[in-house]
């Protein structure tokens, strides 16, 4: 049987489809060998990776209250601080018995992608503590406050990479599943700041994307392009979207990794 690697790509509130891809997945019995992610993508990729279930993922962001994450960081350049993400993600790893939170410790191998701003370079998360990874890659420019780490200041990876197919690494027979939620440019005019910023990044990054995507064995598409980006009452939305693009493409799925040789999509 391959060995099957996953991209997650970045998307905001859109990223939650990733949980609905999983859902459908660990129905289906279908076994994850190595994940990257960024932003959303990354969040949630980390935490699948750690051993959190895409279940338990859903009833934390169900019954946690959203002003916990959201404390103010204007004067760490941006306007949100972030500290309230590390407490929750510690809190959510603890009360399930996650007692290393070390990247390479964890039953699936995991990579996050984030940006330094001084470099100007990549920077990819393989190893060390979760939490630095996880903040780092949803580190959204001008809405959450960069983090300083090893004398870097990194932001979400979604500023140069937001579907990191070729940082997963390659391996013999590897099937690659990409999950591609950000959504193709509209012509509606972006609401307020943060829609201004997001757009923008989203339009530099589109062919980067594209070429990505055609190192990718199978992409799944999740239906939540007519989402705004940052509208997290359509949390639900997202995640059911997601289980029902994946449960599109099962049967493709299951035949592909039983598939001794490497076939393209």
């Amino acid at each position: 049987m391959r060995k099957v690697g996953l991209v997650l790509g970045g998307g905001a509130v859109r990223g939650l489809a990733h949980l609905g891809v999983l859902k459908a997945f660990e129905r289906h019995k279908i076994h994850i060998d190595r994940i990257a992610g960024t932003s959303m993508g990354g969040a949630i990729g980390g935490l699948y990776a750690a051993g959190i279930s895409p279940y338990t993922l859903e009833t934390f962001i169900q019954k946690t209250p959203k002003y916990r994450l959201f404390d103010v960081g204007i004067r760490h350049r941006g306007l949100i601080a972030g500290n309230g993400i590390n407490t929750m993600v510690h809190k959510l790893l603890k009360q399930h018995g996650k007692n290393t939170l070390m990247i390479e410790d964890f039953p699936i191998r995991f990579k996050a992608i984030s940006v330094d701003l001084i470099e100007g370079k990549q920077v990819i998360f393989d190893k060390g503590d979760l939490e630095t990874a996880l903040r780092a890659t949803t580190a959204f420019p001008g809405v959450f406050a960069p983090v300083m780490h090893e004398g870097k200041m990194l932001v979400d990876g979604g500023v140069l990479n937001n579907l990191p197919i070729e940082e997963l690494g390659q391996e013999n027979g590897q099937l690659i599943i990409a999950v591609d939620v950000a959504r193709e440019h509209n012509k509606k005019p972006p609401r307020n700041m943060v829609e201004v910023v997001y757009r923008s990044y989203s339009l530099m990054t589109a062919k980067r994307k594209h070429n990505s995507l055609s190192r990718a064995d199978v992409i799944i598409r999740p239906e939540v392009g007519h989402i705004p980006a940052f509208d997290f009452r359509k949390w639900q939305e997202c995640i059911e979207a997601g289980e029902e693009a994946a449960e599109q493409m099962i049967d493709e799925l299951k035949l592909k990794i039983m598939c001794k040789e490497r076939t393209v999509s």
